[in-house]
């Protein structure tokens, strides 16, 4: 029987899995980040489930994703991921933003700007001849959204989501207006500054959880592609693999 892998991500927030059929990436799963949520993956320890490759950047539940999957596992570190890394600490970049620029990287032309929406929303610059040169880390949007009740006596926590108008007429909408088009406008211009910076009208893809919503309302962002970090450990499994 094959017996194919299955792709787990581990990031802040969420862990999602899935497994690649045709050259495209099918979802099986996407949970909350904790260990309860193991129990759920039930799907992991199916008996198709071959390898399961994992990607993570929470140290804790990689070990127990480790220790709870009894199937063969290949952890994925950011030294494995075969892209050339420019950052002054490579081993202090996460391995996410490697491999979504690895995913962009074979997916897309290069230069390019990965703008991944997660926890927190990295934007990740790749060179001409695909290498990573580094980029910027900012709040993610969530946090840009709770950061405001969470440090405050009076204002209510209002749920981050489009609106059209900048200028609101009650508390509530003051605040939607205010993250949402704050946010949306760093966004936008800190792309247009890494551009500047570059030189170049560099293409920009969008990945990760909150760049389904906030993309469309980001003129700079070319093409959202959620999927971006399995298609760059699809190809370092791969590699790995063949080293071994």
């Amino acid at each position: 029987m094959y017996r194919r892998k299955v792709f787990l991500n581990i990031g802040n927030s969420f862990m999602t899995a899935g497994y690649f059929k045709d050259g495209s990436f099918v979802l099986l799963k996407r949970l909350p980040v904790k260990i309860a949520s193991f129990s759920k993956m039930a799907v992991l320890n199916e008996k198709n489930a071959g390898v399961i490759v994992i990607a993570s950047v929470v140290p804790e539940l990689e070990r127990a994703a480790k220790k709870i999957f009894k199937k063969r596992v290949l952890v994925i570190k950011n030294r494995n991921v075969p892209l050339l890394n420019l950052y002054d600490y490579k081993d202090s970049v996460g391995v996410d933003r490697l491999l979504a620029s690895l995913g962009a990287v074979k997916r897309y032309k290069v230069p390019c700007i990965v703008v991944d929406f997660g926890t927190a929303t990295t934007i990740n610059v790749i060179g001409k001849k695909g290498e990573f040169k580094g980029g910027l880390i900012c709040p993610g949007a969530s946090l840009f959204s709770s950061y405001l009740f969470e440090k405050t006596s009076l204002l209510p926590n209002v749920a981050l989501e489009p609106v059209k108008r900048v200028i609101g007429r009650n508390t509530k909408d003051c605040i939607r207006a205010g993250v949402f088009h704050g946010y949306t406008a760093m966004i936008s211009g800190l792309i247009r500054k890494v551009r500047t910076e570059t030189g170049r009208n560099l293409k920009v893809i969008a990945t990760g959880g909150w760049g389904k919503m906030l993309s469309p309302f980001i003129k700079e962002i070319s093409v959202y592609d959620p999927y971006l970090v399995f298609y760059g450990m699809q190809f370092t499994a791969g590699k790995t693999e063949d080293r071994r």
